[in-house]
């Protein structure tokens, strides 16, 4: 395998860099990759690297995921002994680092499937049109309970929404491309309505700056899960330590140690 942090250097030129910083959709890619795990089945799952292929390349719930598969193609290339599949996890771990979040502890070892006869089924990925019970249906049978789902969905505090991909639109934070537990304190200190609009569901706060999709409000209208919000509103500290833990369970899902 290759020097470590040499390739890391590589991944951050490649996702940061004068076009732009795009950490958020690299956790976007690793994530979406990871999030198809079925722990049943032991189908899914970021080995493989499927997302590759149709029909879950076309998924409308991976719209433009092609932007950072294609951003990372040149490290894949000076890299032939990486599988695909091993460099958008690593990706998606180093990227949570480069915005100033916790160390994650990525697994290597996957493989590249050379077809999508390996796809995953569709509808593994969360909605995030949905509530507290979807989050659940989608969680649970990849292994994760509700501490996991609170700590995990902590990511919204990077990014932001764009219509052409999701529907949704804007950004959960003040700064989208710092990782930190404000998403927490703003989900639970602002007031939160319904955006008056032409497209779904989704609120902002009384700005009308910020956003926030029907699953994260049902992360404070949820009172089991609330419990964890206002823990991790409280200490940033433990909100890396459980987001750290969470995350790499996710990315390393299925992945042969």
């Amino acid at each position: 395998m290759s020097n470590g942090n040499a390739l890391k250097g590589e991944i951050r030129n490649a996702i940061i860099n004068e076009k732009g910083n795009a950490c958020p959709l690299a956790i976007r890619l690793a994530w979406h990759a990871a999030g198809t795990y079925d722990k049943q089945s032991g189908t899914g799952g970021s080995n493989g690297a499927t997302m590759r292929f149709d029909p879950e390349a076309s998924d409308p719930a991976n719209a433009g995921l092609h932007i950072m598969r294609d951003m990372l193609k040149p490290v894949k290339d000076a890299h032939p002994e990486l599988s695909t599949a091993d460099l958008w996890a690593l990706t998606g771990g180093v990227a949570v680092e480069f915005a100033g979040g916790p160390h994650i502890d990525v697994a290597l070892g996957r493989v590249d499937h050379p077809d999508g006869s390996h796809c995953p089924p569709r509808g593994r990925l969360p909605d995030a049109a949905q509530g507290a019970q979807h989050l659940r249906d989608v969680f649970y049978p990849k292994g994760f309970n509700d501490q996991e789902i609170v700590a995990l969905s902590g990511a919204h505090t990077l990014g932001r929404c764009h219509a052409d991909r999701s529907g949704f639109v804007g950004p959960w934070t003040h700064d989208p491309l710092k990782f930190d537990n404000t998403y927490f304190t703003l989900l639970l200190n602002l007031k939160w309505k319904k955006k008056e609009w032409n497209g779904p569901l989704q609120f902002e706060d009384e700005s009308g700056k910020l956003m926030m999709l029907p699953s994260d409000i049902a992360l404070i209208e949820d009172p089991q899960f609330k419990v964890f919000v206002e823990l991790y509103a409280k200490d940033e500290q433990l909100f890396f330590k459980d987001f750290s833990a969470a995350y790499a369970k996710l990315l390393n899902s299925g992945v042969k140690k």
